[in-house]
């Protein structure tokens, strides 16, 4: 497995130049793009699930040789190198995901694969509820699910006015909290636990409010679906598999997270409740999700337009009840 590691500015540039058709021409690589919000490398379930084996032998038999995890800061960076032709996987939140696909990018989804991320409201000093950041500026990622539930808990609150919202990676977080440059952060998994532990306070979080946790979701590039025609139905299995193991041990996966980041295990239990993994297949629940965030991001003016939910399934894909 080999893992690309670089500041993210160089490794777009990297990305940009080398364009899409030198890697994997031989039609045996399969380019991977994860979001990597702690630590440099990948540690989500899918690769995970390569380094324990599981994914590599169904890509094996959807004529995937080997694996290249490429790791962005966050999903609109992901969108570009797919855009570009410089990645044939995208694993990102639903947010950036949709948002994409609005925007025309060329992707088909595969699936979801991971279900029901929390994301918390970190305070700064001062600051005790939803009523105080009147006035006041409040940042997340930009493009993020963090970013939709922001958006989300601020209309609900009737704050969509009052408050300014701008926009920090989550690395940068406690240090403009700690600064006041920001009143609070929305944090996802990993960030948000670790503040928790070193004695911030969340005022809210995703899953206090039905429809504003977010998903992983699995995009690609409808280059990779056509030299790929398996590769949906090999992905969602090896993931799937992969989500069975770890649910009858998750300890192991905890451990592998805290190795690879750095995070205290219970930040790492914290963030990824075995709950959260399952079968990547969409499910008639998950299109309607699609289709509620959708409309969400539309009304938000966080995507362009409304695109048909149904046509974005990947060949081989459909919706199970």
């Amino acid at each position: 497995m080999k893992r690309l590691v670089l500041p993210w500015v160089l490794l777009l540039l990297a990305l940009t130049a080398c364009g899409g058709a030198d890697a994997g021409s031989d039609g045996a690589l399969l380019r991977v793009g994860v979001i990597v919000s702690n630590g440099s490398q990948p540690s989500g379930i899918e690769s995970w699930a390569y380094q324990q084996g599981i994914l590599q032998q169904q890509l094996n038999a959807a004529g995937v040789a080997k694996v290249e995890w490429v790791s962005f800061p966050n999903g609109p960076n992901l969108n570009q190198a797919l855009k570009g032709g410089s990645l044939d996987v995208g694993v990102l939140g639903d947010t950036p995901a949709i948002s994409g696909r609005a925007a025309d990018l060329p992707t088909q989804l595969s699936g979801i694969g991971v279900r029901g991320q929390d994301a918390w409201l970190i305070a700064g000093p001062g600051i005790t509820s939803l009523a105080d950041l009147t006035g006041k500026t409040v940042a997340t990622q930009q493009g993020s699910y963090m970013h939709r539930c922001l958006v989300g808990l601020l209309d609900s609150a009737g704050l969509t006015s009052s408050v300014k919202v701008t926009f920090l990676l989550a690395n940068s977080a406690q240090q403009a909290l700690d600064k006041g440059d920001i009143a609070a952060y929305a944090a996802p998994t990993g960030t948000g636990p670790l503040l928790l532990s070193k004695g911030y306070r969340s005022i809210d979080q995703a899953s206090n409010h039905p429809g504003l946790t977010g998903n992983s979701y699995i995009t690609l590039s409808q280059d990779a679906v056509k030299k790929y025609p398996k590769l949906a139905s090999a992905w969602n299995a090896g993931v799937a598999a992969a989500a069975t193991q770890l649910k009858a041990d998750p300890e192991k996966y905890y451990a592998y997270v805290a190795q690879i980041t750095g995070l205290p295990l219970d930040v790492v239990r914290a963030s990824y409740p075995a709950s959260v993994f399952g079968d990547p297949a969409p499910t008639v629940a998950d299109i309607q999700t699609i289709r509620d965030t959708l409309s969400f991001l539309v009304a938000q003016k966080l995507a362009t337009a409304p695109f048909d939910v149904d046509a974005w399934l990947a060949p081989g894909v459909r919706a199970a009840a």
